[in-house]
Formats: C-alpha cells, structure tokens, sequence
C-alpha cells in the first residue's frame, strides 16, 4: 500500500505530459488490484485469476510507450510469465484430478513441487528465466519501481512461502538454494557491463530476489519476507530517485553520459545516499537488520 501510494504520486509528476494518462492510471490500479488479490486468495480459482490478471496488467504496462523496444520487453515478459502460468495450470489440474484434498501437503510427490518450483521461478525472473526483468525496463519508470520492487517479481516467492511445507522438502532445498545462488552470481556479473542505467538498478533487483531465494532455500522463509518487505521499500524509492534523474536529463538512461549528478538537489542525493546504504547493508539501515540475520544464520 505505501509504495503504491507513493508511486501514483510519483506518476502525476513523470506522466502528466502523456496523451494516455488515464489508460495508464487504470492498468495500473488493476494490476495492484490483482496483487492484492493473490495475497489474500485463499482458492485455486481466485489464485490463478490474480496470477492472470497480474500477467496481462504487467504486459500492458510494458508496452505503454508503444515503439520497438517496448513491444520487445513486452512479449518477452508475457511469453516467460505465461511458461509459468502454464506449470501452474499444470500443477493444480493434477492437484485437483488426482482427487487429493488442496491443504494435503504430506500427500503430494515431488515432481508438483518441480512445477511449483518452476512457477515462481519463472515469475520470479530466477535463473534461466531472468531474461524477462531487465528487458521489462522498457516501462515507465513509476511502472519499474512498483513492477520490479514489490509486486510482480515477488510474487514467485510469495507463492514458495505460502506453499511452505510442500516445496522446501529435503531434496529441494539445495535446489532452491543453487537456482538462487546462480541468479546472484550472474545478475551481478551482468550489472558490472551494462550502461543503461534503469537495467543496473533492475539487476540489483535480481541480485536480491537470488538472495531471498537462497533464505528460502536454507529453510528462512519468515526472515526471507522480512527481506522481501526491506528490500520493496529502498528499491522503491531507488527507482524513483533514478526516474528523476532521468527526467531531469530529458529521458537519457546511459549512465556514461551523467556528468551533472552533483548538481541534482540535496534532498535527492542524501535520499539515494541513504537507499545505497539500505542495498549494501551497512548498519543502521533496514538492509542490515535482513541481510546480517541471514548471514548470521
């Protein structure tokens, strides 16, 4: 709810020039919407209609500049999201044909687990499905900081942390585990040669859902959702604080042609100062709190 408010805020500022800002402002609130949706769902029907919704707003999303590089970001967003809506498919049909009760979670075998995994994996923008998060930067700024911090690519670990006792059996937590410390390693390796400025901050993005992935994959899935809500709040505001930068250089997103940061009003510079403290996990910042109980355990 808070980063919600403060992006449609935010959007007022960024968007207002925009022929179709009402459309803009109606996705969106449906896309919210539908996220509120499947965290509170407590059916299969509800949950897949979310899950839906949550695909179809995010592609639309996408594409609101409508040139090339938004159609791009936006198919390969609702083809990776519709590969894990079809596991998900998958998985409740067998859930639901093999006549199990949906609770019964002693009774399932592994391979739902696999799909489930695979699910959340692909929505999650997890390794080898991580292609879609930095192509996805194609959307309004407002969009990246909403989309890309605390909806839809949480949304994968929120499934994992509701199906809790199911997927993180003895033989799937390692997997959990090396799936999340492969998409660390190579989200970080990736960031250190990309120019584009917002696909830096989406990178870190995926650097952070590995890192929840990996609290998952040790068994923390209560202190994994204290760093999923840590890690919404500075991202959010990290996005903004890059979207202004841009809109202040006239919509120019390579970080190699920013030589007038300094000039960028104090308020803005302490904010990101204060939101890279957060990221690194330096103490006295909400990172730190997440980050030091997870290493420490």
């Amino acid at each position: 709810f808070l980063v919600t408010f403060s992006v449609l805020i935010f959007s007022t500022y960024y968007l207002n020039s925009e022929l179709n800002f009402n459309y803009y402002y109606f996705v969106l609130l449906i896309f919210v919407g539908s996220m509120f949706s499947l965290n509170f769902s407590n059916s299969i029907f509800t949950m897949l209609l979310s899950w839906d919704l949550l695909g179809i707003s995010s592609f639309f999303l996408v594409l609101f500049y409508n040139n090339w590089d938004s159609c791009s970001g936006a198919m390969n967003t609702a083809l990776t999201n519709r590969l894990g809506d079809y596991f998900m498919f998958v998985f409740f049909g067998l859930s639901v044909f093999s006549g199990y009760y949906f609770l019964s979670f002693s009774m399932f075998s592994s391979y739902m687990s696999l799909l489930l995994l695979l699910t959340a994996f692909t929505k999650s923008a997890q390794f080898p499905f991580s292609s879609w998060l930095p192509k996805a930067m194609s959307a309004p700024t407002p969009v990246s900081s909403l989309v890309h911090s605390s909806t839809l690519v949480t949304a994968g670990l929120i499934l994992l942390m509701n199906f809790n006792n199911l997927v993180l059996q003895k033989n799937f937590i390692s997997f959990v585990l090396i799936i999340g410390l492969f998409t660390m390693f190579f989200s970080s390796l990736a960031s250190l040669v990309e120019e584009d400025l917002k696909k830096v901050v989406a990178l870190s993005t995926l650097s952070q859902m590995g890192f929840s992935m990996v609290t998952l994959g040790l068994g923390l899935s209560f202190i994994s959702f204290i760093h999923l809500v840590s890690h919404a709040l500075f991202k959010s505001c990290l996005f903004m604080q890059v979207g202004y930068i841009i809109h202040c250089s006239f919509g120019q997103q390579d970080g190699r042609n920013y030589s007038n940061n300094g000039n960028l009003p104090n308020f803005i510079q302490l904010q990101m100062l204060v939101t890279l403290f957060c990221l690194c996990g330096l103490i006295f910042s909400s990172g730190a709190v997440s980050k030091d109980f997870i290493l420490e355990l």
